[in-house]
């Protein structure tokens, strides 16, 4: 039940919200669903485009980068190599 939750609190504060509050819910959304950053990250992109600001989609990339780290840690997690 929170796992969705949080999901949808963070699509939702994407549009409501300023981008470090939405950043700040992606990560703990991370914990538990570690795509989450990945596909608000898209979504803002989505969403907020606009072809004179750039060829680099930003959010997309911070949101890759955050998904990779969650998952490198739920692995090392799982694993027990980290104490």
């Amino acid at each position: 039940m929170m796992r969705g939750t949080f999901t949808i609190i963070s699509l939702v504060s994407v549009i409501f919200f300023p981008w470090p509050l939405t950043a700040l819910l992606a990560l703990v959304a991370a914990f538990t669903e570690p795509l989450v950053p990945l596909a608000i990250g898209l979504f803002a992109d989505t969403l907020y485009y606009a072809p004179s600001a750039g060829a680099w989609p930003f959010f997309t990339l911070a949101g890759a980068a955050a998904t990779t780290i969650a998952l490198l840690v739920r692995s090392r997690l799982r694993a027990s190599t980290i104490r």
